[in-house]
């Protein structure tokens, strides 16, 4: 086992009003390569494998994860048996599903709790009070996929809270719709619904919208509070670029100042490989959503959505069910903007919709 780097939060979150408890999960993954790969000896061999989706090292580790069930009292309706497994965008972490500005309009959490949800929002190897592994060849999206694979065997086996998981719907926020997108693909029968916030299959402006965040790592942002993080983990450098990464249209100001306080990291294996795992998904049948921003510069291809969240079609053929909502005024961060509220409303017409 790697040593954890925990990390910790400038302003920690507020007191939990909801019966919640944090739970420390063990996941592993084995190599896929014949190849052994180290930083002492990099060369492209190493980018031909993360391309390739390959696992680099084998390896254990622990994923923080907070899971949090209905009080019974807020809803009429009881959904104990359906589970949303929430994953952070990157250069964020579980708390960004339960944030503390203002938890009553923000927080998804909350929302679903109150509508009779239980939630499991996870740190993905690499984030928040998960364990820290190499950057660059550990910390990359196919380690994503293959460790949130791992956790929903686990919770369909009753190996994580002794309850053996009946219905499963992913949700993931960029980064984390991303890994969702890959692993319909590479486990088609995994979750019982999926739902995107924040991605298209525009590839045109990814990376220079990518690039315009102006990351570097993180130990040199700030050596006092993140001195000892590899240099291979990098987050927004200033106030200015995170507000370019993720924020466009309608938003209260003060919530900018909230996300760039506790932001988190983003590592150079998730960098250069996320933009592989945006695939066909072509043995996917269950119903899928996606929510996005239409001044999403990352992920629209421009200032503006045009036919781009439309691809969903296409890369979900078999597909039960599709509901895609474009918001207006809106960047990539929607659980932050006024669109909010409508973006968690619509996710939950789409759950009850497809009977779950």
């Amino acid at each position: 086992m790697l040593p954890q780097i925990p990390f910790v939060l400038s302003s920690l979150p507020a007191v939990l009003q909801k019966p919640c408890q944090d739970l420390r999960i063990p996941v592993s993954v084995q190599r896929t390569t014949t190849n052994e790969f180290s930083n002492e000896k990099y060369n492209a061999e190493v980018l031909y494998a993360l391309a390739g989706k390959e696992i680099l090292v084998s390896n254990e580790y622990e994923m923080s994860a907070r899971l949090c069930l209905p009080d019974g009292q807020s809803s009429q309706e009881s959904h104990e048996d359906t589970l949303q497994i929430l994953i952070h965008g990157a250069s964020f972490n579980k708390n960004m599903w339960d944030i503390q500005y203002k938890p009553e309009t923000y927080s998804y959490v909350q929302r679903m709790s109150k509508e009779g949800y239980p939630t499991l929002a996870v740190d993905l190897v690499g984030n928040g009070n998960s364990t820290f592994p190499d950057g660059l060849l550990e910390a990359q999206t196919q380690m994503y996929v293959a460790t949130i694979h791992d956790l929903i065997q686990k919770l369909r086996n009753g190996e994580v809270d002794g309850k053996s998981w009946e219905k499963i719907v992913l949700v993931g926020f960029s980064i984390g719709a991303i890994t969702a997108n890959s692993l319909a693909q590479q486990y088609p029968g995994d979750v019982d619904a999926i739902v995107l916030h924040g991605i298209s299959w525009d590839l045109t402006w990814i990376y220079p919208a990518f690039l315009s965040g102006l990351q570097a790592p993180a130990q040199q942002i700030d050596p006092g509070k993140w001195g000892a993080i590899p240099p291979t983990y990098q987050t927004q450098s200033s106030r200015e670029g995170r507000l370019v990464a993720c924020f466009a249209g309608s938003y209260d100001p003060d919530i900018v100042e909230y996300d760039w306080q506790t932001r988190d990291f983003d590592t150079l294996g998730a960098a250069v490989t996320f933009t592989y795992h945006l695939v066909e998904a072509p043995e996917y049948k269950g119903p899928v959503f996606l929510g996005i921003g239409d001044q999403d510069s990352t992920f629209c291809g421009g200032k503006v959505c045009r036919e781009q969240p439309y691809a969903l079609y296409n890369r979900f053929p078999k597909a039960q069910a599709y509901d895609i909502k474009v918001y207006g005024a809106t960047g990539h961060l929607i659980l932050y903007h006024h669109s909010a509220t409508q973006l968690m409303a619509d996710t939950l017409g789409f759950l009850r919709a497809n009977g779950l």
